[in-house]
């Protein structure tokens, strides 16, 4: 939040838009509900056992970066599962009811399963988190009642990360044109990453809105702050 309000430099202050585009961080999970494992456990196997795991997190600091910006308990035991699900709630609603209406989804989808540690392919969860977001419930029960919906989209745009040669999360594609760092990358660096885009007059363009089907005027609203 603190690199989007930032005071901006110039006579045309830029407004914001945030596209969330699909990444998996494990294509291999099974989609069905009945896996899962805690997120200690994926994160051991990951980095080849508990030696590399710590010092993964020692060069990290995902905690101590969390509590920065306010998040007091990352739940290391959340339950991971396949995201896939969740991905389509998060297209749909942007689709239907707008980039606003999905960052307040995307809030407290990260609220309900990084502190809380929730499952990301609960359906039952996930229609109640749309809901409280602004989708219609009828809309929403017949978008999750079609296991191929959105499906298409989000391959999509996988193909164009692939051609992008994003291979981690957060990575930020300004405008369809400028590529940051993957990683979690601090404000200061957004704030200069923006004030290069306002520089060259802004960032109008959109590198995934075509591939996920974004209607235009989707792609047009500005993001609003409380």
């Amino acid at each position: 939040m603190r690199a989007v309000r930032a005071a901006p430099q110039g006579d045309l202050p830029m407004d914001f838009t945030v596209l969330r585009v699909p990444f998996f961080l494990e294509p291999d999970y099974p989609l069905g509900p009945e896996f899962e494992e805690t997120n200690r456990v994926r994160l051991v196997r990951k980095w080849g056992g508990k030696e590399g795991w710590e010092q993964q997190k020692a060069a990290h600091d995902l905690k101590g970066r969390g509590r920065a910006v306010g998040i007091e308990n990352f739940n290391l035991d959340r339950i991971a599962s396949s995201t896939r699900l969740s991905h389509r709630v998060v297209q749909f609603v942007t689709k239907t009811n707008g980039v606003n209406a999905a960052e307040r989804l995307y809030t407290d989808l990260n609220s309900r399963h990084f502190e809380k540690g929730e499952k990301l392919n609960d359906a039952k969860m996930l229609r109640r988190a749309a809901v409280a977001a602004g989708a219609d419930g009828a809309a929403i029960d017949e978008f999750l009642a079609d296991e191929t919906a959105g499906v298409a989209e989000i391959e999509a745009a996988g193909k164009v990360m692939r051609d992008f040669g994003v291979s981690g999360i957060p990575t930020c594609i300004l405008g369809g044109k400028w590529q940051l760092p993957s990683g979690a990358i601090h404000s200061d660096q957004l704030v200069s990453a923006f004030r290069g885009v306002e520089a060259h007059g802004g960032a109008p363009g959109n590198a995934f809105g075509a591939a996920l089907g974004i209607p235009d005027e989707v792609l047009e609203e500005a993001l609003v702050f409380d």
